[in-house]
């Protein structure tokens, strides 16, 4: 899949993506909330939600007995299409657990799509496969 669409919308993209991972590094739950539109999906191989109320559940879920986490995103393709784009990215996660119960890695792979309201550029999908799963 080629990088294409105006440059202006493939900038936005590319900040929606690097403000995803700054606010996932930052463990910031409005900030990571704010990427996605109210009725978007998010599915990896532990759930399946639909909406940002069930997404944000999912988050304090996951998120309820992690200390500290470092997330890195890289885009690796983006084709847009009007006020829709078709994006993938790729990216690197570490969670360490609270009072010592080990950590987390994984290195995946998003298959996201897109949707431009009022000017902003969110997500509306984001689907997850993992390429590398470490526990401990």
């Amino acid at each position: 899949m080629p990088f294409n669409g105006p440059i202006e919308d493939r900038i936005a993209i590319r900040e929606l993506l690097d403000s995803y991972t700054d606010a996932a590094s930052r463990m910031d739950r409005a900030d990571w909330l704010a990427c996605w539109h109210d009725d978007a999906s998010w599915w990896t191989h532990y759930f399946d939600v639909s909406g940002k109320e069930a997404i944000a559940a999912t988050y304090d879920g996951l998120m309820g007995n992690v200390e500290t986490t470092s997330f890195i995103g890289q885009l690796g393709s983006c084709e847009i299409d009007g006020d829709r784009a078709t994006c993938r990215s790729y990216a690197q996660e570490r969670l360490v657990f609270k009072e010592g119960a080990g950590g987390h890695r994984l290195t995946g792979r998003y298959e996201d799509e897109l949707r431009k309201d009022g000017g902003r550029w969110r997500f509306a999908r984001r689907v997850y496969k993992v390429m590398i799963e470490e526990m401990g």
